[in-house]
């Protein structure tokens, strides 16, 4: 009898990756396996927003082999891995612990059924669509490349294994039309295919596949690696409106309008923040609702223009708030952990179903770290 494979870091990379692909990440983040070992091995999983001081606590008192967090452990560049508080505390208790790292942060907010889309669901809106489509990097790119049709697979193969080829759901993408290549190689080359000192031509397929801003490097040296060519012809043509993930937020309607007490009280039920702060008119029938998970008051422009009559995010500022004071959208700050922590049960779902019975999976839903406090009645004697 054969023994299975043991499950290792990267394995549940790799089934992240399918749903939430690293690659599709903000050009400042800093996502996938932050700590540890790829190759080792994974027989239980935690998942929390964040290593936070009750993270590692609960780490010490349940051991696992990894830790799966949406907020990167490590995101600023250490000058020390130290146990003194500060920003390697986390790094360094891990480490100690044995426990290897998994990121998914900005990827997991931009793809299809990432954060937003999550708590879309949870208020049951229909026909959820992005808000603003695209991924949160602005270097996504075209890459063409011109290769014989024997060796068109590989180098797609190459280009997707090195983070491109993705559109939202799907993988492998990309277009093809045949033509004829011309090359005349100097004294000095060496073709793999015709003589030097001869113009050649050679039947050719016009490979074309995308990559995101953060791996654009990668896929390049990729498809360089893998074409039979000492000098291939490659394109890189940016994109300025390149939609490769799943976009910012999400926007549609409710199951039915509802009055916006009632509304809120839905929001209330379905994400069970800690409080809701709310700028804006204070009467309003709410039919179509945007949501951006987070710190999001920066799209309520993009929320208005989607005819949202309600938004949901997180982080509202005072002067972002005094806008929508001013305006005829209300604003819903629901807290920034009130929101995302909802991707943490789809982070679980995934890793179970793609090892069922070989990785133990639980999931911490963090609360937000401000807590409301009562402000209270004066008092007769008080004054303003």
């Amino acid at each position: 009898m054969s023994r299975r494979r043991a499950v290792t870091v990267y394995d549940v990379w790799r089934a992240l990756d399918e749903r939430f692909p690293f690659a599709h990440c903000a050009d400042w983040d800093n996502v996938g396996i932050l700590l540890g070992d790829p190759d080792g091995p994974v027989r239980s999983v935690l998942i929390a927003l964040d290593a936070t001081p009750a993270v590692i606590a609960r780490l010490r008192r349940r051991p696992a082999d990894l830790l799966v967090t949406h907020h990167p452990v490590v995101f600023t560049p250490l000058k020390s891995v130290r146990p003194d508080p500060g920003p390697s505390a986390a790094a360094f208790a891990l480490l100690r612990m044995g426990v290897a790292v998994i990121s998914a942060h900005t990827n997991a907010d931009a793809a299809p059924r990432g954060v937003s889309h999550a708590m879309g669901r949870r208020l049951r809106l229909r026909g959820i669509r992005p808000l603003i489509p695209g991924e949160p990097s602005s270097g996504a790119c075209k890459i063409v490349v011109f290769v014989p049709p024997a060796h068109a697979e590989a180098v797609l193969g190459a280009a997707a294994e090195a983070g491109g080829a993705r559109i939202g759901d799907y993988s492998r993408c990309s277009f093809r039309t045949p033509g004829t290549g011309t090359f005349f190689g100097g004294p000095d080359s060496s073709p793999r295919f015709g003589t030097p000192g001869t113009e050649e031509r050679m039947e050719e397929v016009r490979l074309e596949t995308v990559a995101p801003g953060s791996r654009v490097r990668a896929v390049l040296c990729a498809v360089r690696k893998a074409h039979p060519y000492e000098e291939p012809a490659i394109d890189v043509v940016p994109l300025r409106e390149g939609a490769l993930g799943g976009g910012i937020g999400i926007v549609d309607e409710l199951p039915e309008p509802l009055p916006l007490d009632r509304a809120l009280d839905a929001v209330r039920r379905a994400l069970r923040p800690s409080w809701i702060h709310v700028a804006g008119p204070r009467r309003k029938t709410v039919r179509r609702v945007a949501i951006v998970g987070g710190s999001g008051a920066e799209f309520a422009f993009a929320a208005r223009e989607s005819g949202a009559d309600l938004y949901v995010t997180g982080d509202v500022k005072y002067h972002q708030a005094l806008d929508a004071a001013a305006g005829d959208m209300p604003v819903a700050d629901i807290g920034h952990a009130s929101g995302e922590r909802w991707i943490l049960p789809e982070f679980r779902r995934v890793i179970s179903a793609r090892f069922p019975g070989a990785v133990s999976a639980r999931v911490i839903m963090d609360e937000e770290p401000l807590r409301a406090v009562p402000a209270g009645r004066r008092r007769g004697g008080e004054k303003p």
